[in-house]
């Protein structure tokens, strides 16, 4: 038996990495960053203790870097809308669209953002980023209100008001 090549070893290592992920995820989703051990990780991702600290510092790590998927992920999405063919209002409408899919495919993403945001027993920085990243899609979506508004699709008023009506009205569909 031939050993392993370079390019086997690293897929098995993202494979490892990315089952952790996937377990760190649903824990986190179910239990919450506060109760979630990295020892429950490891055993959910059938990795060892060890291992599962070869891949990420400690648990904040993990939250983070999952926080960072859904926060990306959301930002990709907001890009997606300016792009999409139609009117402002048919965009409002797919975008209104991929989110409740979204949330339905992978509820645990909308959970974490939620802890990142109301648990105080994480870290500050996950905090912030969670903050910073919110702020800039809240800033795409007023920019799709606002051609919106240009074609008269969308009641005139104050921006940030209705953004954050309509962000409101998303997550009541979310979590409702």
């Amino acid at each position: 038996m031939s050993p392993r090549t370079q390019e086997a070893n690293q897929h098995i290592r993202e494979e490892q990495r990315e089952r952790i992920l996937e377990a760190a995820k649903a824990i986190f989703a179910h239990k919450g960053f506060s109760e979630t051990k990295m020892s429950e990780i490891a055993a959910a991702a059938n990795v060892s203790y060890g291992l599962a600290y070869h891949y990420f510092a400690n648990k904040e790590a993990i939250f983070t870097t999952l926080l960072q998927y859904a926060l990306q992920g959301a930002l990709e999405l907001m890009q997606r809308a300016r792009v999409q063919p139609g009117t402002p209002w048919d965009r409002l409408r797919w975008l209104t669209s991929e989110i409740l899919r979204g949330a339905q495919d992978e509820p645990e993403y909308e959970m974490l953002v939620l802890q990142a945001l109301t648990n105080t027993a994480v870290p500050r920085e996950t905090h912030e980023l969670v903050l910073q990243e919110s702020q800039l899609t809240h800033e795409a979506l007023k920019q799709l209100i606002v051609e919106g508004q240009a074609a008269g699709e969308v009641v005139a008023g104050d921006l940030d008001r209705l953004t954050t009506a309509f962000e409101w009205c998303i997550q009541g569909m979310v979590f409702g």
